[in-house]
């Protein structure tokens, strides 16, 4: 797509700077009307300031209508990250629709069963796209109006949905989690006293716009003013480059799931502290295991940039709690979500008054209604209390609460097994395991077979070799485990498979060991 050449305005409420009194949509274009010239998004063949950006947008919300989109729709889009795939987010948003996140890395079996689901008005995509021969489907380029007179778009609503983000469950079938204008505002009105985004910021698009983290790295950036960049595929696949890309744009706020972090941290740590603009790294997506940082501190320390560890699920709206971690931590095993956000309230139900831990539930304006399409879903997990008027979620994930009021994360209500009559949280042994300085990443699975019984599978990768590294390991589950939570195998993995959330593919790391 051409970058448009004029601003054009588009009637939004006044905004007159407190987070919460807009939405990211409004602030977006109240930025662009009055700075228009300032870069808003940047890929590898492209840059557009506010002005243009808005103006593309606009013109794209206008082909949407002519081809029937209106407020409420879902639109569908399968796209290559870029600053053309930002503005058809927006201009869905616009339209007062919700967009449809289509990863083109996923499986065509998942990304047929989101449609079959969400029953999209239009599929937007590229020319290449796996889904070019549905009946809706438009390549983003034939949605440009270059003449948007008569169009006129209302302002969106606090109530509307936003985005309808899939997640894959324990059943694998994916379930759609439709997130309100509102449900986002709130979410940057508790975190903003803490990061203060803003017009200097340099943001980067990181992951996949079909994993949740995205709508945090958009919204941070063109919500404030500041420029969102967008790194090609190879960029991030090469940790040399991507910390060289870090540099040299200058990058202000960076948001990792910790294992792309524990990659990437190896050579960002080689450069010279005082060449980066790094004011904050935001974990979230998966457990952090703060003691694989202690490089990381011994280096930078704690100061600038702030490592900040961030609880979340797409149910919630990206980010629940927030803690910024300090050098000391790192020599502890714990890790460490800190308090909620300002909105939530949360309880820990735990199975008796002497379990340590339980699963925690969620409240507050950042809550989800509910699943697309799957009430009985939607009921079972999210619930009623007594004494309160909106809904708790309840996250599956089980948590500590600290003496001084901290959330301690303990792992997920389903990763416990059972061996040998033992119930055991695989998060334990794989943080401890974690702590083994040749260790990059590590996995521990169940596995039930004729021969081993019930056993626990280690994997692993190093930058040792194989046989050294189980030594280490075994040294470490005898120093600090109890015998039934020391696994019976073990085996080194080059590189471990991800989802296109950039979390470990446990499901196809079991799939592969199948049989061995």
């Amino acid at each position: 797509m051409n970058a448009p050449e004029k601003t054009d305005s588009v009637p939004v409420r006044s905004d007159n700077g407190a987070v919460g009194e807009s939405l990211v949509i409004e602030r977006f274009f109240n930025i662009a009307a009055t700075s228009p010239d300032t870069l808003a998004a940047k890929d590898s063949v492209c840059e557009l300031s506010y002005g243009q950006l808005a103006r593309l947008v606009k013109q794209l919300a206008c082909g949407l209508r002519e081809r029937g989109v209106m407020s409420s729709d879902f639109v569908a889009v399968e796209m290559t990250p870029s600053v053309d795939l930002i503005a058809v987010l927006l201009a869905v948003q616009l339209c007062g629709a919700a967009y449809v996140p289509l990863d083109k890395s996923a499986p065509v079996q998942r990304n047929t069963a989101i449609l079959c689901d969400c029953n999209p008005r239009l599929i937007v995509g590229e020319p290449d796209s796996s889904l070019r021969d549905e009946k809706t489907f438009i390549p983003a380029s034939q949605l440009v109006q270059p003449d948007t007179d008569g169009y006129a778009f209302a302002a969106v609503g606090s109530h509307q949905r936003a985005y309808v983000i899939y997640t894959s469950g324990t059943t694998g079938r994916p379930k759609g989690v439709p997130i309100t204008h509102g449900n986002v505002a709130a979410l940057f009105e508790g975190t903003q006293p803490v990061f203060q985004f803003n017009h200097a910021d340099i943001v980067v698009l990181y992951h996949s716009y079909a994993f949740d983290f995205s709508v945090w790295e958009i919204s941070s950036a063109l919500g404030f003013g500041g420029k969102l960049l967008i790194p090609t595929t190879e960029i991030k696949l090469s940790p040399d480059r991507f910390a060289a890309f870090i540099k040299t744009e200058q990058v202000t706020v960076l948001n990792q799931t910790p294992s792309a972090f524990a990659i990437n941290a190896e050579s960002l740590v080689k450069l010279p502290v005082d060449e980066l603009a790094l004011r904050f790294i935001i974990f979230g997506g998966e457990r952090l295991n703060p003691s694989t940082l202690r490089n990381w501190f011994s280096v930078f320390g704690d100061s600038r940039p702030a490592l900040v560890n961030m609880y979340g699920i797409t149910e919630v709206t990206v980010h629940a709690t927030l803690h910024i971690l300090t050098q000391k931590e790192s020599l502890e095993p714990s890790s460490v979500i800190g308090k909620p956000l300002p909105g939530f309230s949360y309880q820990v139900l735990k199975e008796s008054p002497n379990t340590v831990g339980g699963e925690l539930i969620l409240s507050g304006p950042q809550v989800a209604d509910g699943y697309l399409n799957r009430p009985e879903l939607t009921a079972e997990r999210f619930i009623m209390r007594e004494g309160y008027h909106e809904r708790f979620y309840r996250s599956g994930d089980l948590v500590d609460v600290a003496d001084n009021g901290d959330l301690i994360y303990i792992g997920r209500a389903d990763q416990q097994v059972k061996i040998n009559g033992y119930r055991i949280e695989l998060g334990d042994i794989e943080s401890t395991f974690e702590q083994v300085a040749d260790v990059l990443e590590v996995c521990v699975l169940p596995f039930k077979d004729a021969e081993w019984g019930d056993y626990l599978f280690c994997c692993f990768s190093s930058s040792s070799d194989e046989a050294s590294t189980v030594k280490q390991l075994k040294q470490r589950a005898r120093k600090t485990l109890p015998g039934y939570m020391h696994p019976l195998r073990y085996k080194k993995i080059p590189v471990f498979p991800k989802t296109v959330n950039g979390k470990v593919d446990k499901r196809v790391i079991k799939n592969n060991l199948e049989g061995l």
